[in-house]
């Protein structure tokens, strides 16, 4: 159950938060699948759509209209506000762009605020998968099927997975050159010796450790904004988001996900 003494004001974040999915769903299912989201390649390769801009814009200035002192981290506009900040939200648009621009459905926008350096909040919503993913501290974890509007302690509660062998688990992954090549090869031997292995990369691996589904995802190449928000729906459902050294970061560039039970060995293996 959630904590009945958890923060009011991490109630009021939460809150917020999922009204600014409720707004970002309306805008990126407005452009999904249709002729003019002016696909174009950034300089590091990786996609921009017009959603995306429309997207991490609207929820700027949200922010910027509810709480005039918060900082706001943005993939596509970077970081707007100081260090003093009391909060600072960091936001994907999309998170999956190139399954958006290819009509593959599954890409959702990440919303998280961390307050005084630590992640308090964090909501990913997928709406052509028709589902919304959330937590707060002291609140659990949340999964509720859209579009319909919940809040913040409604929905179905979910958890990790109690699987605690390697041989036994469903380990995922993202790009699997990027995951291959990291931590010195040795992922691909954490690969072959899982049960079951997917490429079901984006915030989508971590959704699904965090729901039960799998027991682990790997990501070898990684930024802030792609797993701030999932760090705290993993957590809150029983599991860890750490980078090798088993620190809860979003700043490594890589991170281990896993349900909890398999976290060790996965960072022993990993770590060679």
């Amino acid at each position: 159950m959630a904590d009945s003494a958890a923060d009011p004001a991490t109630l009021e974040l939460l809150a917020f938060a999922l009204g600014l999915a409720d707004a970002a769903d309306l805008v990126t299912m407005r452009y999904y699948r249709a002729a003019n989201i002016d696909v174009r390649a950034k300089a590091d390769r990786t996609l921009v759509t017009r959603a995306d801009l429309e997207v991490e814009t609207a929820l700027t200035e949200a922010i910027r209209g509810r709480y005039p002192d918060h900082a706001v981290l943005g993939e596509e506009h970077g970081l707007s506000g100081g260090p003093e900040a009391p909060v600072r939200w960091v936001i994907d648009p999309i998170d999956g762009t190139h399954s958006y621009a290819r009509g593959i459905p599954v890409w959702a926008t990440l919303i998280a605020a961390e307050v005084a350096g630590r992640l308090e909040v964090g909501v990913a919503s997928a709406p052509a998968l028709g589902t919304r993913w959330w937590a707060g501290r002291g609140l659990g974890a949340y999964r509720a099927p859209l579009p319909w509007a919940l809040g913040p302690l409604e929905g179905e509660r979910i958890h990790t997975s109690g699987i605690a062998r390697l041989e036994d688990a469903q380990v995922l992954y993202g790009s699997y050159d990027l995951t291959a090549d990291a931590w010195g090869g040795r992922a691909d031997g954490v690969l072959r010796d899982a049960w079951r292995t997917r490429g079901f990369s984006d915030f989508w691996g971590h959704a699904l450790v965090a729901e039960g589904s799998a027991e682990a995802m790997l990501e070898g190449d990684i930024s802030p904004w792609d797993i701030a928000a999932m760090l705290v729906i993993v957590e809150e459902a029983g599991g860890r988001l750490t980078d090798l050294d088993g620190r809860a970061t979003i700043e490594a560039g890589h991170c281990i996900t896993s349900n909890g039970a398999l976290h060790q060995e996965l960072l022993t293996r990993l770590r060679g």
